[in-house]
């Protein structure tokens, strides 16, 4: 299934300033303020930031208490990723006007953008408190109860927030989103169809409806919107890879930004999904596997490559003194932070976290890693250096009877034949310990064929 499913940002709101009260000094000069301030919103929404900002900065000076000017701004250092910054302008807005809603939907955007979740949530819901029926705290707080996982209270809220405003696109996209989330594919592509019917140009609903042809197997219509982003948005590497999936092309691996958003959008549900809904039990496999093999009863330092919410580390656990968790998905390594089971945890993007790394491991473990690394050489370079001889590698991949090394799949994830993940193994030093098929998890009813496998570093390869 295709998970990368986008809830569009939280929305941003444009504030004029209609109802400023300056100085008589500042009164006489309100006609250009204001022109320079429509000029600041004009920047803002082409993506121009930099003009943006010093328009905004000029008004701000004369209007240092003004919440509109302070919302804009503090959503504009959101935009520009100064998160610390639109958090200063955004609480001195939600300061100067306590009971405005649109202060506290602001604001709880900006602390959702800093993955301080909880408290964007205290926000929005305080914005609703204040506006029961607010359409975009509703959207908001809709949006956020699905990444954490409350799927049947984030539908409900947003199914009102759509009532509401039924020409929301943005709500209209979440609520599509929601329903495909939940197995409702038919329903999700009609609410999605009309939010993009709204927003023609929108990168986040363009993806999510292709992703949802993907899923129906309209594989043609799929890729037409590809390229109508792409022709929008030529780096967006999500929809590049997942274009290159349907024409049959094989990219040697899934670009960064493709990972990270896949699971920052499924974090919330990531446990609870992949192993009631889809079956999911290769951390379990793979740890028994490990177990059968060793008399110790500990491994010195382990590592957990992609470890996600922490299934593997807590699979493995009994089995590591310490343990170390590398994710690129920021959310996803909230959950497995939660879980207090790993004594580091660091987010980056494999590669670049093992050509840094100093620590030897003597158990590392890869469990739906390699689906979206594809080419297996790198890695195994990069753990050459990093395992101790006896040193034991858990992994586990998608399994294709192609005669090719690695095969890309419309799902977006790669599969391998068996022989070339041995083989590669084996260039660096690593032998095969123990083997089993295994099913790894249900895609549309039906199970995927993949295989374990425990790999020992030998000992000439130290």
């Amino acid at each position: 299934m295709w998970r990368l499913e986008k809830i569009i940002n939280p929305d941003s709101r444009f504030s004029y300033l209609s109802g400023a009260d300056p100085t008589p000094r500042i009164r006489s000069t309100m006609h250009d303020l204001n022109t320079i301030f429509a000029e600041a919103v004009r920047c803002h929404q082409q993506g121009l930031f930099s003009e943006a900002q010093s328009r905004y900065l000029t008004v701000l000076e004369a209007l240092p208490d003004n919440i509109n000017i302070l919302g804009n701004l503090g959503l504009l250092c959101r935009d520009m990723g100064n998160l610390e910054e639109a958090l200063h302008y955004c609480l001195r807005a939600a300061k100067a006007a306590p009971d405005d809603p649109v202060q506290q939907v602001n604001l709880g955007a900006v602390y959702e953008a800093m993955g301080r979740l909880d408290q964007a949530r205290s926000c929005y819901e305080k914005a609703l408190a204040q506006c029961p029926n607010h359409p975009k705290a509703l959207n908001n707080l809709g949006k956020l109860l699905h990444l954490q996982g409350e799927a049947e209270k984030a539908q409900t809220l947003i199914e009102q927030a759509v009532a509401i405003d039924p020409g929301s696109s943005l709500a209209l996209n979440n609520l599509g989103v929601i329903l495909s989330a939940r197995g409702n594919t038919r329903s999700a592509i009609t609410y999605i169809e009309k939010s993009l019917q709204l927003d023609p140009a929108n990168i986040e609903t363009l993806y999510n409806l292709a992703g949802l042809y993907n899923c129906e197997g309209q594989y043609d219509s799929a890729a037409e919107l590809l390229e109508r982003l792409l022709a929008l948005a030529p780096s967006h590497g999500p929809a590049s890879h997942m274009l290159a999936a349907l024409r049959g092309e094989v990219p040697p691996t899934a670009p960064p930004d493709y990972v990270a958003m896949t699971f920052d959008r499924y974090a919330g549900r990531f446990d609870r999904h992949i192993q009631e809904v889809l079956g999911y039990t290769a951390p379990l496999a793979l740890a028994e596997m490990t177990y059968e093999l060793t008399d110790q009863p500990t491994f010195d330092h382990c590592l957990d490559l992609g470890c996600g919410t922490g299934l593997s580390g807590a699979a493995f656990q009994p089995l590591a003194g310490q343990l170390t968790g590398v994710d690129i998905s920021p959310l996803m390594l909230s959950q497995a932070q939660a879980k207090n089971i790993y004594a580091r945890l660091e987010c980056a993007e494999i590669l670049s976290f093992l050509d840094t790394e100093k620590q030897q491991y003597d158990l590392v473990v890869a469990a739906d890693v390699f689906i979206y690394l594809g080419q297996l050489e790198p890695v195994f370079q990069r753990l050459q250096r990093l395992a101790v001889p006896g040193a034991l590698l858990a992994c586990s991949i998608e399994r294709t009877q192609q005669n090719t090394p690695f095969t890309l799949r419309v799902s977006g994830r790669y599969a391998h034949n068996p022989d070339y993940l041995v083989q590669e193994a084996h260039k660096a030093g690593f032998g095969v310990k123990s083997h089993r098929e295994h099913d790894l998890r249900k895609e549309n009813n039906n199970w995927i064929a993949g295989d374990l496998f425990i790999f020992e570093k030998e000992s000439h390869h130290a």
